[in-house]
């Protein structure tokens, strides 16, 4: 294997990207499979061996008080995993702290309303006769009603209706869907 000579760790730190190419393809599986001894996720193990690879090639220049490169990825890859072990213990204790103080029909609860307000400030921002058309047509108000009480065309209102659903869609993106499957 690459990496075990002071030529190659030399070349590396000069910034040869053969070499360095050569020790990603010689480790790479190798230390997702030794990942794999600690976590139970191969996406996470491929994305540690990456965040190391990434690391040594920047930090390339201090390698030389490296000497052995082949356990210094070994111990990289080890230390990664525990640390990502701890932050996930730290998620799950956090996650089970906020589900225990609300229960999901809470927390459903604050999620529509949380949303509720976000697209009502985003009416807010709209032109006042689409505001005005829009409001009263997620009231359950028909087009031939908005029409008659506005004292405006239906075709306006279609029109007016559309322009806010665009702006709308352009300023919430996704919240803009999700908002309107929950009314």
């Amino acid at each position: 294997m690459m990496g075990e000579t002071p030529k190659d760790v030399h070349s590396l730190m000069l910034g040869d990207e053969k070499v360095f190419q050569v020790l990603f393809v010689d480790y790479y599986s190798v230390l997702v499979s030794f990942a794999m001894k600690y976590l139970d996720n191969q996406d996470v193990a491929e994305d540690i061996v990456q965040d190391v690879f990434v690391k040594i090639w920047e930090t390339r220049e201090k390698l030389g008080a490296v000497d052995n490169l082949s356990a210094y990825l070994y111990q990289m890859v080890r230390y990664k995993c525990f640390s990502h072990l701890r932050a996930e213990k730290v998620r799950q204790r956090v996650t089970k702290s906020f589900t225990e103080e609300f229960d999901e029909t809470e927390i459903n609860e604050y999620i529509k309303n949380e949303t509720f307000r976000i697209v009502m400030n985003a009416l807010e921002d709209l032109p006042p006769g689409s505001r005005n058309v829009f409001s009263r047509a997620i009231q359950g108000y028909s087009a031939k009603e908005i029409a008659e009480e506005l004292g405006i065309a239906v075709e306006t209102v279609k029109k007016q209706k559309q322009v806010a659903r665009r702006l709308l869609k352009e300023k919430l993106g996704n919240l803009f869907t999700l908002f309107f499957t929950m009314v």
